[in-house]
């Protein structure tokens, strides 16, 4: 463990990340357990979080068991959410309790219409555990439940209407949309007011989309090695670095940006990129300049249950997701 007495969500991402490279991770997981037991956390909610990391540890191994009891102690802290939830009601079902993860998942479908981040969580639990018919029909009544009790008429260019609401009902859309296109679904009017708000969203900069600069793990440990001051642009390590990559397309996302990505750097090829141009490769300006050149944009944000982004290996949803609710 970090020598450090209180271990944030980061530290406890970083001893995760080790289970990645080994054949028997059961200590990993072990470790992460024995940090909640031993009050080693800064908080519930970093309790909760090491908890989930340990149960998918143990799920990886093939020990449903395992992850079940972890992922049901995580569900019961304090500082549980709709997502600790619905990853213990995904074990359940998988667990062969599928009526008792149809319980639990049923406690969790008010957040569809509360939660921005809920229709993906519940969206992607669901269909992780062969539900993906329920997911589609919960995400269909929740997108015409906010559409009703919200009044909305997005076609009234003269009203604008609550961001809150459009911002719950694009989520909502946009996981109903891609939950559908997987049962192979035809497409249906709701389908059709997606692509509609999706365009919308597409609209003049800088509605069109964003890309950000992101630094590789090697690639960020050489370029603060090799000027320190751009801390104060990227971060002071390696955390702090893709947790203002996740929050700043969290952000975007947020205001309503589409079609968000990440575009890798490299130290050696900013030099170059530098070198060939004549100008400074330490400031900022020459940065930017180098991002608008590169190519082989990542899209952003990766499904729940993808790899992250960041290259740790870890599913996104519990690696950087969380960052963006920090």
């Amino acid at each position: 463990m970090p020598s450090h007495t209180t271990l944030t969500i980061d530290d406890l991402d970083a001893i995760a990340h080790r289970a990645h490279d080994l054949d028997d991770p059961s200590p990993v997981a072990a470790e992460l357990v024995a940090a909640v037991d031993q009050g080693l956390v800064e908080d519930d909610f970093a309790a909760v979080h090491a908890l989930l990391l340990a149960s998918e540890i143990v799920e990886r191994s093939g020990d449903l068991t395992a992850a079940l009891g972890l992922a049901e102690r995580a569900a019961g802290l304090p500082a549980e959410d709709g997502f600790a939830r619905a990853c213990y009601a995904e074990l359940l079902v998988k667990s062969g309790r599928a009526e008792d993860g149809l319980a639990e998942f049923a406690a969790v479908r008010p957040e569809l219409l509360e939660d921005v981040l809920a229709p993906s969580y519940v969206g992607a639990a669901l269909e992780a555990c062969g539900l993906a018919a329920v997911a589609e029909e919960w995400l269909s009544d929740a997108t015409r439940a906010v559409i009703e009790e919200n009044d909305l008429d997005l076609r009234d260019r003269d009203e604008l209407p609550d961001f809150d609401a459009v911002e719950l009902l694009y989520a909502l859309l946009t996981e109903r949309h891609r939950v559908r296109e997987g049962l192979e679904l035809p497409h249906d009017e709701l389908d059709g007011l997606f692509h509609e708000l999706e365009a919308a969203a597409e609209g003049p900069a800088p509605q069109s989309g964003q890309a950000m600069l992101f630094w590789p793990e090697p690639e960020f440990v050489k370029l603060l090695a090799r000027w320190p001051e751009r801390a104060t642009i990227y971060g002071r390590d390696w955390d702090e670095h893709r947790a203002g990559v996740e929050g700043n397309l969290a952000g975007w996302s947020a205001s309503g940006t589409v079609h968000l990505g990440l575009i890798a750097g490299s130290l050696d090829d900013l030099i170059a990129f530098a070198t060939a141009g004549g100008v400074d490769p330490a400031v900022p300006e020459t940065h930017a300049d180098y991002a608008d050149e590169l190519s082989g944009i990542t899209e952003w944000p990766p499904q729940r249950n993808a790899p992250c982004w960041c290259g740790s290996g870890a599913k996104y949803k519990k690696c950087c997701l969380p960052r963006s609710r920090d």
